[in-house]
């Protein structure tokens, strides 16, 4: 008899003999029937199933042909789930390893669905989006004839509107934070960028006004030209168009009578509103006007009341004295009904008053030439180099060159005065 020893060692080294030997191959583990069972899976929408199929016949037959083919599924799979940086992966994988591929087209076109998926919105990161429209762009100048180019195209289109709309987006937000070169350069490089793109007489629009608060009205006139010539169904141009007046008044040695003369968008006046200086004499920190020089104002629209000697500027006034500026949402002047000089203006609404170092900020400014005095009403704050004086009402007394600030009860009067 055998012991049971030697039974033992017998058993061992037959399962080792078959341990060793090569697995019978199932009609499982064929390539085409794991890859048509794939496709099925996918349809089922099993596709964690479709996952191991097509990756096992990545993995364990490499050459054959349809190998490439799963390759692709496994992509078209992974973008089901929504995992696009999956999927990305998988066909930047192919495009690598077959350049060449007859697929190569569709897998382009994924490729850039892939990454317009991931792209954020267009205020945020735009890297996916430049990838998108590098595979897109790829697809088109490589294979300009497929039937998936046309589709990419379109989807080019869509994401040059979306940087587009960055571009613009950032330079309306430097010019509504008063950053205007920074406003200035943005937009220029949209409209040289995006020539196509939506939003031009936007651009255009905040060009007009950067060029204005800079001080460069040559510029500020040919971009609004420009949009009322380009886009004169804009409604940006509010139903009018920025004009013009230029009114010739009266002095002491001038006969009592005003010429009138309407143009575009300009209107030089000559108003009396502040005292001159004297010689050898301070300018005040308040005193804005030089009464020798003309002020040239620029707004939407005007409306001019001749009896009543009443002209109405309204819709981004912009007022400029030299290197004086004053911003509101409209501008009443009164005049002398016998000099037809200037004798009341009224600046209303997101008034801001900037003359060299310093800026003015309130609701509303009144220039009274008769009583001879300037009135800031409404949140005043005036900067003067980094000295800050705050009140609800700051009244300024022409003739006697004295300034009254004045506080509500929650609101008192405050000056911060920085040494030097």
């Amino acid at each position: 008899m055998i012991s049971t020893v030697k039974k033992l060692f017998i058993f061992l080294l037959i399962s080792s003999i078959f341990a060793c030997s090569p697995k019978a191959v199932k009609k499982s583990d064929n390539p085409g029937d794991l890859y048509v069972e794939g496709i099925n899976f996918m349809k089922a929408k099993k596709y964690d199933k479709a996952i191991e199929n097509f990756s096992r016949i990545r993995e364990n037959f490499p050459f054959d042909p349809i190998s490439f083919i799963a390759t692709v599924k496994l992509g078209d799979v992974y973008f089901e789930r929504k995992e696009y940086v999956l999927a990305s992966g998988v066909y930047e994988d192919f495009l690598n390893a077959h350049p060449d591929d007859e697929n190569v087209p569709y897998v382009l076109k994924r490729l850039g669905d892939c990454y317009e998926k991931l792209s954020l919105p267009f205020d945020r990161d735009q890297a996916y989006t430049l990838k998108a429209l590098d595979r897109y762009t790829f697809l088109k100048n490589r294979f300009p004839s497929s039937s998936y180019t046309k589709e990419g195209e379109k989807r080019i289109e869509v994401l040059e509107q979306k940087l587009a709309d960055r571009e613009l987006s950032i330079g309306e937000f430097y010019f509504n934070t008063y950053r205007y070169n920074a406003a200035i350069i943005r937009l220029e490089y949209f409209l040289k960028k995006y020539p196509k793109a939506q939003g031009q007489d936007k651009a255009l629009y905040y060009l007009s006004l950067s060029y204005q608060e800079m001080g460069d009205l040559q510029k500020s006139d040919f971009y609004f030209e420009r949009l009322r010539s380009e886009y004169p169904k804009s409604p940006l141009l509010r139903g009018g168009v920025r004009e013009r007046k230029t009114l010739r008044l009266a002095t002491a040695d001038t006969p009592l009578y005003a010429q009138e003369t309407i143009k575009k968008r300009d209107i030089p006046l000559n108003p009396q509103v502040a005292a001159p200086t004297k010689k050898g004499e301070k300018e005040d920190k308040l005193t804005f006007f030089d009464e020798s020089k003309p002020i040239d104002i620029v707004s939407d629209t005007m409306e001019g009341f001749d009896k009543e000697k009443y002209v109405v500027f309204k819709g981004n006034v912009v007022a400029r004295q030299e290197d004086l500026f004053i911003f509101s949402d409209t501008i009443e002047a009164q005049m002398n009904e016998n000099t037809n000089e200037i004798e009341k203006a009224h600046a209303k609404g997101n008034v801001k008053i900037i003359k060299n170092e310093r800026t003015a900020t309130c609701n509303e400014a009144i220039f009274d030439n008769g009583k001879g005095e300037i009135i800031l009403k409404g949140n005043v704050v005036v900067y003067t180099d980094r000295d800050r004086l705050t009140g609800e009402v700051v009244r300024y007394l022409v003739k006697e060159d004295r300034v009254i600030v004045e506080g509500e009860k929650p609101k008192r009067a405050r000056i911060t005065i920085t040494p030097k």
